[in-house]
């Protein structure tokens, strides 16, 4: 699949089930989007318009980010957002099963 199509089937996911995190889908890891020395560079929110990176240092001990930047799907290398996209899909069929729970 090429790079422009996996952010447009993100996109039409988020902009139809609405923004999501990690937390919500339980997801055990997060998409790295870059290294520098002992930081790392986390995707841990969504939105139509982009991600949100929390920035980490592992050796540290909060679990609390450092600090954190947006940054534009554009940005992102494909397999980066093939990992979004499949995250994206939990977060789908999560709000679909919601959905059909609540009409029963």
């Amino acid at each position: 699949m090429q790079k422009r199509t996996v952010i447009k089937n993100i996109k039409k996911i988020i902009n139809k089930f609405g923004a999501f995190d990690v937390n919500e889908i339980g997801a055990e890891t997060s998409p790295c989007v870059g290294e520098l020395g002992n930081y790392v560079g986390l995707a841990e929110y969504f939105k139509p318009t982009g991600v949100q990176v929390n920035v980490y240092m592992p050796s540290g001990f909060s679990s609390d980010p450092e600090d954190e930047y947006d940054m534009d799907y554009e940005d992102l290398d494909k397999d980066t957002l093939e990992e979004i996209l499949m995250l994206a899909e939990i977060w789908e069929a999560e709000c679909l099963q919601t959905e059909k729970r609540i009409s029963n």
